[in-house]
Formats: C-alpha cells, structure tokens, sequence
C-alpha cells in the first residue's frame, strides 16, 4: 500500500492499494484536486504494485518530483520520502509506502481473524514467527516474550491490534493515517518497572550488543536467543562441551550465558553441570560474572548494557555487590546513603543492624526494604522472560 500525504492544510490523504491504477485529476478521476486550476481533468497516472509506485505525467502544467519536472508522457518510480507535485499551486504530496507484515504474540484466534481482515485490505498479512522482515508486533498487552525483544532490538514499532483497524478505516475514508506511537500496549509485566520501559522505537537498540560475543554453552539457547542477538548487533558462539578457550572466556566483551541458575536451567547430565562450573570460575577469577539468560530482555528492554549484559557490572540482582567466594563465610552488610543524607556518613545495612534499629528507624527500615523488593523483582524477570 502506497499513502499520499498532502503537504498542504486542508489536503485529503489519498491510499493506493497494490495492482491497481488511479488518475490524478479535476473531475471524475479516482484521485480529485478539482480546487487547483493548474491541474488537468487526467493530469497524470499513478500505478501501485507490491513494491512500486509509478508515476506518468499527462497534463499541460506538469508534475514534478523532489522539485524536478518530469517528461511528459515519460513514467517514473517513485519511492518512500519522495515529494510529488501535480500542477503549479497547492497540490504537493509526500510519498509512503507501506506493506504491513504483521507478527502477532499472545492473541486469541478471534483477535487474530479480526486482524488478519483488517490486513486484507490494507495489502499486508499476517504471520506467526518474528524476522526482519516484520514491520509490527501486536499485542493486546504487552508481555516479555522473544516476539517483544526481536521487534524492540529491530527497532519496530509494537502495537495493540486496533491500530491496523483504525488504519483500516483511515484508507477507506481518506483520513489521515494513525500514528503507531499512540497505540503502543500497557506493559504486563509486574516484575518491570514500568515508568522505566519504553516500547517505543528506540534507535539505539539496533546496535546495542554491537562488539559483543554471547557465548552459548546450550544448543537450545543459542538455537532460541542468537537471533534476539543479532538483531542487536551481537555475535553469537556455541562453545563445545569440555573446551575451556581462557583468552575468550576471560574478555570483558564476552557474555557468557549462564545453564545452571535461573529460568535457563535444565536437567544436565553431571559431566556438563562440571563443565559449566569451571567456565563459571573462570571467568568470575577474572573478576567478572556470567550472564542469564534473562538479562538479553531486560538490556532490550532498558536499552541498556549498563548493568545487564555486562560481564564486568556488579550483579544485578544483589543489590549492587558481587559474591566473593573468599568472603562467604563472613556476615555480608551493604553500605546505602540513605535519601537525604548525601552529605552524611553511610549507614550499614544488615541484618543485625536493622533488628537493632527496629522502632528507632522505621522510615529506613521501610527504604530498605523497598531496595530489597526491587532487587527481587529484577531477578523475577528470568522467569517470565521470553515465554
């Protein structure tokens, strides 16, 4: 589907839909300019196809592309961002083209038939896995799936399927088209913090693991994430079991993606659970950590590697320290500045402390707890992500 998008106020959007041809003209034409005197009664043709829009100029006055007069008689194609003018005076257009394929996530098969008509008219269709070349996901509410961090890394937009009605309903009576950004779904997720999230188009996601290497030690990981990574700009490695690359293992740009914690856990024979443990010290030797798998949504999400995906943060779900196997048998206290106290000294949070405390500092007790749920809500995440 090809849109004309009048440049003018008071301009009437005009959609061509795929395999057919309209005439741009005064009077009984399929696209009418009848308040434009420069304009001829068949002053130029326009034919649509999937993947092309031509344009014949037949008129006295002319029709001119990025400012350019064209030959008349002679057809030119005409491509997205183009501006097209027909005549001498107001009747100038910016050209569009759109051919919705549409990835749904979590609908039910009537919220899929009524889409899918609604992409009928429009020239798109509908499918059920994500690639590149998905221009949408919908979604009625927004839940973390790999469908929502595949759209948000390629950077398209996600949307609640009344959207494409509303699209719908704006070609069919010559309205304006809707905007995507006004249709994007509540996010579902009680584990994120949602004044946090942004599902709308964020470039910078497209480059977001660029230079980085997600090193696999599962074949059903690397089979259900690489792409995630890709569309990120990430490499993708699956390691073989027994192999033991130091130089790799050791670089601050490795992720290494953790198989025995979390929601990525699954039954390994002894030999592999050994394996990845002494991958595991490996790296934290070097002073750095493994990754869950969790944390490729939740830097999607945050559009951040910041804290997560990064192989040399502190640990995002302890509360901003890093286990220490040389220290585990010592009671572990966090040093937090207290809200307000930022010329203060620090106040040490532990357990022995809080009891101490109780009754004495219950707004601090009330802080720190708070600190706590969100750590736990962070590392919730795992266990919804990428149903």
């Amino acid at each position: 589907m090809w849109i004309l998008t009048p440049l003018e106020a008071g301009g009437e959007t005009h959609y061509l839909l795929s395999s057919k041809e309209y005439v741009v003209g005064r009077k009984n034409c399929d696209i009418l300019l009848p308040n434009d005197q420069s304009i001829s009664r068949a002053h130029a043709h326009l034919t649509a196809t999937d993947h092309s829009l031509t344009l014949k100029d037949t008129s006295k006055y002319g029709s001119f592309v990025n400012n350019q007069r064209l030959t008349e008689n002679t057809s030119v194609n005409l491509k997205s961002g183009d501006n097209v003018t027909f005549g001498v005076f107001y009747s100038k257009f910016s050209v569009d083209h759109q051919k919705p394929v549409v990835c749904s996530s979590c609908l039910d098969n009537d919220g899929k038939a009524s889409l899918s008509q609604a992409l009928l008219v429009l020239g798109g269709k509908l499918v059920n896995s994500w690639t590149q070349d998905c221009t949408h996901l919908a979604m009625q509410s927004a839940k973390v799936t790999i469908k929502t961090i595949s759209a948000l890394l390629c950077c398209r937009p996600i949307v609640k399927p009344e959207f494409f009605l509303e699209l719908s309903k704006a070609a069919q009576q010559k309205l304006p088209p809707p905007k995507a950004e006004s249709f994007i779904p509540e996010i579902d997720e009680p584990s994120l913090r949602r004044e946090d999230v942004n599902l709308g188009v964020i470039p910078i996601r497209k480059q977001l693991f660029t230079g980085k290497t997600f090193i696999f030690l599962s074949a059903k990981q690397l089979k259900r994430l690489s792409a995630a990574v890709s569309f990120g700009g990430g490499r993708s490695q699956l390691l073989e079991e027994g192999s033991l690359p130091r130089d790799q293992l050791e670089s601050p740009q490795s992720c290494v993606i953790d198989v025995t914690t979390g929601s990525s856990q699954i039954l390994l024979p002894s030999s592999t659970t050994e394996w990845a443990n002494s991958v595991n010290n490996i790296v934290k030797r070097k002073g750095l950590r493994v990754i869950t798998e969790s944390e490729i949504g939740l830097a999607t999400i945050y559009a951040s590697c910041d804290m997560y995906c990064n192989p040399s943060s502190l640990t995002p779900d302890s509360g901003g320290m890093q286990s220490n196997d040389s220290a585990k048998n010592f009671k572990c206290f966090r040093k937090i500045c207290a809200p307000g106290a930022m010329g203060s000294s620090h106040i040490i949070g532990g357990s022995d402390l809080l009891v101490h405390n109780r009754g004495k500092h219950s707004d601090l007790d009330e802080w720190l707890k708070d600190e706590e749920r969100q750590s736990r809500r962070d590392e919730s995440v795992g266990d919804d992500l990428f149903r």
